[in-house]
């Protein structure tokens, strides 16, 4: 119904009334009661004051005015009831306000002014959430915010309904990873666990009874622990829960769950793992038989040592130090291996592939060692386990190292390397149709087909990306590629915030040709496209030409800081995220990039090169 409503607000001529206001408002009719009343929160459960039809009459909609806009607020004899708001003066409603007994205790922000609430915040009584719906389709992808008691409730929501996608959102992700700077050895603990979340999650589904009809109760958990950095495990001090249990009743009777660890990253908290039923603890993700095994014990404590000083990874270039690392890290992997029970050698064989793959990419063109025990590892586990995810596993690091060796190589013809590279990718994909990696292999293989200028097939794969596995992360970037490719004559749509902290829309450079330039730090071009950039804003200022550009670094303060060490002009749009963000996967941008919109709004090239920008701006400003 919420749905329904939403759109009927925006197609007929309740436009007027709830949508527009200033000037001419005193000759609108204010919306009614039962007209606002019928807006339901997106989100379920929100426990707001709702007035029945036969209290309409003691209910009142009046015009308030909000700092910079205007809104209408509905009240009953108890205080606010709604208040749906313009908040940023472009007369349109961009935020739903809803109260209980006079408080608001929730709300719904349309932060790019496209008519969608792509935010949802708990207020006040209602809580301390706040979700982020990237695609916009009422479902929260991931949270900026919530705490270890809200995240229990929102997995026992899942388990009921049945939702993965719901549990996904509280899960930790790469990017966070990333972020929190684990050691390998944790990082790939970790990973290890999550990769087994969605089928242990379906089992934990099919095994609990009742479930559907469940009611939170509490979580209970320790005091939060502080693992310091110096000890390794991260580059930050971590703070974390080991495990939370979930308490809950169902059909009469108490029940719990657990949740495993969960981790704080900025203001929201993170589970490493799927729930598993009430009953024997569950060890944190990685655990083994370490504890009882003080040889194991050992091993992996000289391994987490090793782990506090990794060398500095290499950019693009042998890396001798790198190499020894890795290969050392990979000796005493092996002797782990060999002491763990089979049933918990996977994580510690992954680990050896990535150390071997990364030392292959890191060695120079006349150093083979690497590559060679990489191969052989290959050989031995496609021999002993064929068909398995952890076959695909290794299968993949020495396919992307091999990749990567052809690439150092002086003299190399790039596009034959490239078309190797394809030719691999796609027997990969074929060997292994619904491994953790083909998502990866198809995204590799519509990159690869975009540089060799073989559109429809790059289309083709982003396209099989999005329908097989759109479960992945990765999807919501195939979709992005595939309007890129498709998006030359249509209308450019792009906004988000400003580094300032102002709001941006493509409208407010509507009438000018604008060149849109994706970019980060990270990549070395940049620096030296914003010295040409500058000259050609410089030499058509008198014109009707705009520069927009779009920072790609993880966080506005890095965003912040490349903008002033890059002196680069324009307008800087960036959300947190990164190449991960919502300004990025909605084109599939995988790095700096650069569109040209004409003045009518629509795209005049999806891929234009710097240098021919200025040819490009002769023709559309003559």
């Amino acid at each position: 119904m919420a749905r329904r409503t939403r759109r009927w607000w925006a197609r007929t001529s309740g436009v007027a009334t709830l949508l527009c206001w200033g000037s001419a408002l005193p000759a609108l009719a204010a919306p009614t009661p039962a007209q606002i009343l019928s807006f339901a929160p997106r989100q379920a459960g929100v426990d707001c004051t709702t007035p029945a039809p036969e209290q309409h009459k003691d209910c009142k909609v009046e015009l308030v005015k909000t700092r910079t806009g205007s809104g209408w607020l509905l009240s009953d004899k108890s205080g606010p009831v709604r208040r749906f708001a313009d908040t940023n003066g472009d007369n349109k409603i961009d935020t739903w306000s809803f109260y209980k007994e006079g408080v608001e205790i929730y709300r719904e922000v349309d932060s790019n002014s496209n008519g969608k609430p792509d935010q949802y915040r708990w207020l006040n009584g209602g809580g301390s959430k706040w979700g982020v719906d990237q695609d916009e389709d009422g479902h929260i992808d991931a949270w900026r915010a919530i705490s270890p008691e809200e995240v229990s409730q929102e997995a026992l929501l899942a388990l009921s309904t049945r939702d993965y996608a719901r549990l996904q959102a509280l899960l930790l992700t790469e990017a966070e990873i990333k972020a929190l700077d684990l050691s390998p050895a944790e990082a790939q603990r970790v990973r290890a666990s999550l990769r087994e979340a969605q089928a242990k999650f379906a089992a934990l589904v099919a095994k609990l009874k009742g479930i559907e009809k469940a009611t939170w109760i509490h979580l209970e958990t320790g005091a939060p622990q502080c693992r310091p950095a110096e000890d390794g495990s991260s580059r930050l001090d971590l703070i974390h829960h080991v495990r939370g249990t979930i308490v809950y009743e169902a059909g009469g009777k108490s029940d719990w769950l657990q949740t495993g660890a969960m981790i704080q990253v900025g203001a929201a908290w993170k589970l490493t793992a799927a729930p598993s039923q009430g009953g024997a603890e569950q060890p944190p993700p990685g655990s083994t038989t370490v504890n009882t095994d003080p040889k194991l014990q050992k091993l992996i404590d000289e391994l987490t040592e090793m782990d506090k000083s990794p060398p500095p990874s290499g950019v693009g270039s042998p890396n001798a130090e790198v190499v020894k690392y890795n290969l050392k890290r990979v000796d005493l992997l092996e002797k782990i291996v060999a002491e763990v029970p089979a049933k918990d050698r996977e994580t510690w064989i992954r680990q050896v592939a990535d150390s071997l793959s990364t030392a292959a990419q890191n060695s120079a063109t006349s150093e083979t060692a690497a590559a060679e025990r990489l191969q052989r590892l290959e050989k031995q586990v496609v021999g002993a386990v064929p068909n398995t995810p952890l076959a695909a596993y290794v299968v993949y690091r020495h396919m992307q190292a091999e990749n990567s060796m052809k690439l150092l190589k002086p003299g190399i013809d790039y596009s034959k390397v490239q078309q190797a590279w394809l030719e691999d990718l796609k027997k990969f994909v074929m060997a292994y149709p619904s491994v953790d990696d083909t998502a990866d292999a198809l995204m590799q293989m519509g990159m690869v087909s975009e540089f060799l200028g073989k559109d429809v097939e790059a289309k083709n794969w982003y396209a099989r990306l999005a329908r097989d596995y759109a479960d992945k992360p990765l999807a919501a970037k195939a979709r992005g590629a595939v309007r890129r490719l498709e998006s030359e004559g249509k209308e450019f749509e792009l906004s988000g915030p400003l580094l300032d902290g102002s709001a941006f829309e493509m409208g407010q450079v509507r009438g000018k040709v604008v060149a849109v330039y994706y970019w980060a730090s990270w990549s070395q071009q940049s620096s030296g496209d914003f010295v040409k950039l500058k000259q050609i804003l410089d030499g058509y200022k008198s014109k009707a030409f705009e520069l927009v550009c779009v920072n790609l670094d993880a966080s506005a303060e890095e965003a912040a800081a490349a903008v002033k060490r890059a002196s680069a002009v324009g307008w800087h749009l960036h959300q947190a995220g990164g190449t991960e963000s919502k300004l990025a996967t909605d084109y599939g941008i995988m790095g700096p990039h650069l569109f040209l919109v004409g003045k009518d709004g629509k795209v005049v090239s999806r891929n234009l090169s710097l240098s021919g920008l200025e040819d490009e701006l002769k023709k559309q400003l003559k």
